[in-house]
């Protein structure tokens, strides 16, 4: 596993700047704060659908908590990612006081992140614990474990009345998830960071930058979060089958922008054509594969599957493949989102491009 790391590390400096600048921290760090974005839109849209839709499926709490679980974890590992690449790691535990420059995305995004962060965290302990979950029964729900850790260390009755006591009525529950899904959907931010830069064509593109990391990552974390759901529960519903729409749905639309994207690099200048040149030659190209791939099959797994689903009309036969064919591709589309991160900075050429004979 170490080998593997260093190798990697390696492969990513290897371009036009050194690997102790552009390390793996930065791509993982971009990838992980949108997905956390997407994997918090799923478990809160099911949140909206069970308790203003009425709906009372054995699915929606398993989504509701894995999304919040998925979208808390995403969201500390892009905050360690970005802290292991600082030389002053305190300035970022101190961000409040440091991070004042409203101007800058990098101030804003460490906002976004920290309060998405804080919100997600909240969604998640209100799915988790109280009488609600209680009822549900400690067995019942492969995502309700961390219910079986605190009860093992003895406080569990505490923490159910605690968080039942606090518990905001309906309307500041509503209003709450609502704030999230705003800031969820500001994870845009992380393409932002990438598209101000000018010197560097590939990404001083305002438009289809942020909205590919958006849609992409995404996309990534609805699709995490239902094959995570989908590893336990197996049943493809219709439920199962409108996320799986929505996750192929988004895919396409990230694999439409990421072609547009192409082809404005393939006629730019010669820092454009530099980068387009390292993307279809050698090794990059393999990467390209990689994303064109995760994209592609989890648009036609996602909307021919899941349509069939959520129309009631999946045969008994392919739907005893299908859940594993949607885990799979999804668990591609993650893959390949974060290898389209790693692309992004290896590929990169400053304007102008400086040829030495």
């Amino acid at each position: 596993m170490t080998s593997s790391l260093i190798a990697l590390e390696t492969f990513v400096g290897f371009r036009w700047l050194p690997a102790d600048y552009w390390d793996l921290s930065i791509p993982v760090y971009l990838y992980l704060a949108v997905v956390a974005g997407g994997a918090y839109l799923a478990g809160a849209s099911a949140w909206f659908r069970r308790t203003l839709g009425g709906g009372g499926g054995r699915l929606e709490p398993e989504l509701i908590r894995w999304g919040f679980l998925i979208a808390v974890v995403s969201a500390a590992g892009a905050g360690l990612a970005v802290m292991s690449h600082l030389a002053v790691v305190y300035r970022a535990l101190l961000f409040p006081i440091y991070l004042t420059n409203f101007s800058s995305w990098i101030t804003i995004g460490t906002w976004i992140l920290v309060i998405l962060s804080v919100i997600a965290t909240l969604c998640l302990v209100l799915a988790l614990f109280g009488e609600d979950a209680a009822d549900a029964g400690d067995g019942d729900g492969r995502s309700l474990w961390p219910r079986a850790v605190v009860a093992k260390v003895g406080v569990l009755p505490t923490v159910d009345r605690l968080v039942d006591r606090v518990r905001p009525p309906t309307g500041a529950l509503v209003a709450l998830h609502a704030v999230g899904v705003l800031f969820a959907v500001a994870t845009i931010y992380t393409g932002f960071e990438l598209a101000i830069v000018e010197t560097v064509p590939l990404w001083n593109e305002p438009v289809i930058v942020p909205a590919l990391f958006l849609t992409s990552g995404v996309a990534a974390g609805v699709g995490l979060t239902l094959a995570v759901t989908l590893l336990f529960e197996r049943e493809i519903g219709r439920l199962a089958g409108g996320y799986a729409v929505a996750v192929g749905v988004l895919s396409g639309v990230s694999l439409l922008i990421a072609g547009i994207g192409w082809g404005e690099v393939a006629a730019g200048g010669m820092a454009a054509t530099a980068s387009y040149s390292a993307l279809t030659e050698g090794t990059l190209a393999i990467g390209v594969l990689v994303v064109a791939l995760g994209l592609a099959v989890a648009l036609v797994v996602g909307v021919v599957l899941g349509a069939a689903a959520a129309l009631g009309r999946l045969p008994e036969p392919v739907e005893r493949v299908g859940g594993p064919l949607l885990i799979g591709s999804f668990g591609l589309l993650t893959v390949s989102g974060l290898v389209m991160r790693i692309l992004f900075l290896l590929a990169a050429e400053q304007h102008p491009v400086v040829v030495v004979a």
